[in-house]
């Protein structure tokens, strides 16, 4: 079988990203190879789509040719590293390395230096790379958001937590008010003794995304923690008040009946103390 059908064949189910449309597959990339066999952009994307379905091995010829073509771009050896990552090469965190001291505003390289590192064990150069990436990114992912604000958490030294937050609000900025960045540093605000300032994330996420009584449960919770409980209680009836403005279809059956007791007798709880 010829090396560029044996790949069609394996690789048929997966689609490309980019160039020159998405819903080609490797098959269908080949082909355009085939006409243009030194594309720049076809022989990245090829790569690319080795790497994320995992093929290290086979990716590693078309990096060669990016390299061989156009050794000083970034987005080659970037590749570059990945492949040697991903084959567990010796020599992968060097490379990563050098990229960031050749090309030091190019953030990808800094985010993969930081998996690395910590994949390495290497904990503080790790949270140092992933830093570096957050600053240089224009739009991070919110995961590697959520990984930085947790490998500082998980380090807890003095400042990592606020650091953490730090790293939370930054995303925050950049991406806009997402729940599981806001509700991470919601968890950091509770564990410095910081209610009020929890509160002002929840009330964020209230306003993002509309009250809900999950949020008016999870603010009873945070006032209660914080020693008031008649505002604890009040939050309760919002919850309340939001459960009895659901559709009546919605009102049927025991399992509303149960959480409207449960609530109500939260209520009373705290309005006991």
């Amino acid at each position: 079988m010829k090396p560029a059908l044996f790949l069609s064949t394996l690789l048929l189910p997966f689609p490309l990203i980019a160039h020159p449309d998405p819903s080609h597959t490797l098959e269908h990339l080949e082909e355009h190879l085939a006409e243009s066999p030194d594309d720049p952009a076809l022989l990245r994307q090829k790569a690319e789509l080795l790497l994320a379905t995992g093929h290290p091995e086979l990716a590693r010829p078309t990096v060669d040719r990016l390299l061989a073509r156009a050794p000083g771009e970034p987005e080659n050896l970037l590749l570059d590293a990945r492949a040697a990552a991903a084959l567990n090469a010796p020599d992968a965190l060097a490379k990563v390395s050098a990229l960031t001291t050749s090309h030091p505003r190019f953030a990808p390289a800094w985010n993969l230096l930081a998996r690395i590192e910590h994949e390495l064990g290497h904990r503080d150069p790790a949270i140092a790379a992933k830093r570096q990436y957050l600053d240089l990114a224009r739009r991070p992912l919110p995961g590697d958001v959520l990984t930085c604000a947790t490998w500082l958490a998980e380090r807890a030294r003095p400042g990592d937590a606020e650091a953490a937050l730090a790293a939370l609000d930054q995303g925050l900025t950049k991406l806009g008010v997402l729940t599981g960045l806001q509700q991470k540093a919601i968890g950091i605000e509770l564990s410095l003794g910081r209610h009020d300032a929890a509160l002002r994330r929840l009330d964020s996420l209230a306003a993002r995304y509309r009250p809900s009584v999950e949020l008016s449960l999870q603010r009873a919770a945070i006032l209660e923690q914080a020693g008031r409980p008649a505002e604890a209680a009040a939050a309760c009836d919002d919850a309340l008040a939001l459960l009895d403005a659901l559709p009546a279809t919605r009102k049927q059956g025991d399992a509303y009946r149960e959480r409207f007791e449960s609530i109500t007798q939260r209520k009373a709880e705290y309005l006991d103390r």
